[in-house]
């Protein structure tokens, strides 16, 4: 019997935009590229397109008349669910991005203007990625085939499947990472609304987070107390301004139930994303209470701790920032008030690290504290780093390369002071590189 014989593949990338001057620029931006570049100016005339050639990638415009980018990429997501599906657009329409999230499956995420390298760098991983499917399915159509040629050639099949299953895992690296990245853009679109304080996120996020670990939950669970704490706030994007601007006991009886209904909106938006789906509860259920009587009436095992814990945060910075009743409050107040509330409106538990433990509000790591350009390659971000308007630049965990300190270096002298760099301790970075 003979093994099928590999061809030649030629790969196809459509790109949609109705301007012709950026059909133009990207024809020139990707004429080093050895592919097969298709240029729509339509919706319509990428499907056109799509139906009479075999395209591999498809990088789509936001903003078009007729059919907009996320609607084109929604259908491209059901009739061509191989195909890598890219969005091209500006951090001004919130609204269409996050439907482009949710119903177009889109695997990466572009911001005009964009960078030629890394518009080629994200042709290239949606290339790969396709490469990849097409490879393991080469590979398993070859193994039935060969199936009974199995207990002679087993020796050498084994170190073949040994290579191809690293290969997979670094693939499956990859791909988790850029999922890690998406969700990071998901907060971004929060933080950049003008009436949703990415701050006060990012506070409620650090002290949950650190509530969690003195609770010693486990790993994951502290990661996904995290991110909820990060996007907490998602469920206002559904909501009208009125309903959360002001000081939560200064809101009308029904503005605060519109303001409680953020929960719901939050786990509507998030629920096309199954491998987020622990992070939506903590987040539905962060305005349960410990006695039952909160939003859904759950008694307290029905509620996640991750939610229970995030309540605490939540409203302590609540508290604190004066979003509660409209006066600030010192921390020492504040958990004074908080007190008052435990093991009926809190977890007993929970609430009493906060109270017991003073300095839990104060950033402790293990870490050093860098400038861009006393970075090194190789180095770990230890803790997420923001812009001054509180949008995230890098992810914690990022393993900075010579582009990435570039980058950073540019944008201190862009904001005319340096940035404080929280870096892993030199032995736990070279761990996490390797």
């Amino acid at each position: 019997m003979t093994e099928p014989t590999e061809q030649a593949t030629t790969y196809t990338v459509l790109f949609v935009d109705d301007e012709p001057n950026i059909l133009r620029a990207i024809k020139r931006a990707l004429f080093t590229m050895d592919i097969t570049l298709l240029l729509a100016d339509s919706g319509a005339k990428a499907l056109e397109l799509m139906s009479n050639n075999e395209v591999h990638v498809v990088i789509s415009d936001m903003k078009m008349p007729q059919m907009s980018g996320a609607e084109l990429l929604e259908q491209v997501a059901i009739n061509y669910p191989d195909t890598f599906r890219v969005v091209l657009t500006g951090y001004a329409d919130i609204e269409s991005t996050i439907k482009a999230v949710n119903q177009g499956k889109i695997h990466r995420y572009l911001q005009k203007p964009w960078d030629n390298q890394e518009l080629i760098s994200v042709v290239e991983e949606g290339l790969e990625r396709v490469k990849l499917k097409a490879e393991n399915t080469r590979l398993q159509k070859l193994t039935r085939l060969q199936n009974k040629k199995l207990r002679d050639v087993n020796a050498s099949l084994e170190q073949v499947v040994q290579k191809r299953t690293r290969q997979i895992k670094a693939a499956l690296n990859k791909i988790e990472k850029h999922n890690i990245a998406m969700e990071q853009v998901l907060f971004n679109v929060i933080s950049i609304n003008p009436n949703i304080n990415g701050k006060f996120a990012i506070e409620v996020s650090e002290l949950a987070s650190k509530l969690a670990r003195i609770a010693r939950l486990e790993k994951d669970e502290i990661k996904q107390v995290r991110y909820a704490g990060l996007i907490c706030e998602l469920g206002l994007l559904g909501l009208e301004t009125e309903d959360f601007k002001a000081p939560f006991s200064k809101l009308k009886y029904q503005q605060q139930q519109n303001y409680l209904s953020q929960t719901k909106q939050a786990a509507l938006i998030l629920a096309p994303a199954h491998e987020l789906h622990q992070v939506s509860d903590i987040i539905e259920f962060q305005f349960e209470h410990y006695n039952g009587s909160g939003l859904y009436n759950k008694v307290a095992k029905e509620i996640p701790a991750g939610a229970r814990i995030l309540a605490i945060a939540r409203d302590y910075w609540r508290l604190v920032t004066g979003r509660m009743s409209g006066v600030e409050m010192s921390p020492r107040d504040a958990k004074l008030e908080m007190k008052k509330h435990r093991n009926t409106r809190y977890d007993g538990e929970f609430l009493d690290l906060l109270l017991e433990a003073e300095d839990v509000t104060t950033s402790k790591l293990l870490s050093t504290s860098l400038k861009a350009s006393q970075l090194k390659a190789g180095m770990v971000l230890a803790q997420n780093l923001y812009n001054d308007s509180h949008i995230l630049i890098l992810p914690e965990g990022h393993v900075f390369s010579d582009a990435t300190i570039q980058k950073l270096v540019h944008f201190e002298e862009e904001r005319g002071k340096a940035f404080s760099i929280q870096i892993e301790p030199e032995e736990l970075s070279a761990t996490i590189s390797e």
